[in-house]
């Protein structure tokens, strides 16, 4: 975790500092975390096809186009769609101050079974990120048609400041996820 006055946006040089920075969680998450699962239906304008909207929002999670620009920024190393090995380095400000932490992709996909597509990734902590834990986004079309978007994470405080603090990050985590589901069902 590094703090940086007055530069919100994370630039190329931001990928060097996390290359090399181990994981804090497995894929399958800390065993007792707080678990979170979100999910809203998407409702389609009348000018989008279901498809159509499924693919955008596809498209807008594999860029990481996720969360507002006013909570959080972000760079994509290697730059471009997400791939499992992907990391994201984020920055989220407050004030002239931004905190920045990095989360690496472990796992993308985009299959159809059953009647259900589903697309999506999940990406695990690196040690210095605040939280110690994983994250899920996916974007899925059920059986019934319906189009869905589902932000899923599991996570506990990465240092004893971030404990102390979990109240406070708690709320700040809600507030942002809850702005992001907003955000990717919106039509």
């Amino acid at each position: 975790m590094a703090f940086s006055v007055f530069k919100r946006d994370p630039g190329r040089d931001a990928c060097a500092r996390w290359t090399d920075a181990p994981e804090t969680s497995s894929s399958a998450g800390p065993p007792d975390g707080i678990f979170d699962h979100h999910e809203r239906e998407v409702r389609l304008p009348t000018s989008e096809t279901l498809d159509a909207a499924f693919q955008r929002l596809r498209a807008q999670l594999l860029s990481y186009d996720i969360f507002p620009a006013r909570f959080l920024r972000f760079v994509i190393c290697p730059q471009g769609q997400l791939a499992v090995g992907s990391i994201i380095v984020q920055r989220i400000g407050f004030g002239p101050v931004a905190l920045e932490s990095a989360v690496r992709v472990v796992d993308v996909w985009n299959r159809l079974t059953a009647g259900e597509q589903q697309a999506g990734f999940r990406y695990v902590t690196l040690a210095g990120h605040p939280e110690r834990g994983t994250a899920s986004f996916e974007v899925r079309v059920g059986r019934d048609g319906k189009l869905i978007v589902v932000l899923e994470s599991r996570s506990l405080p990465g240092s004893l400041a971030f404990r102390l603090a979990r109240p406070i990050a708690r709320s700040i985590q809600l507030s942002i996820t809850r702005a992001a589901i907003r955000r990717l069902a919106k039509s």
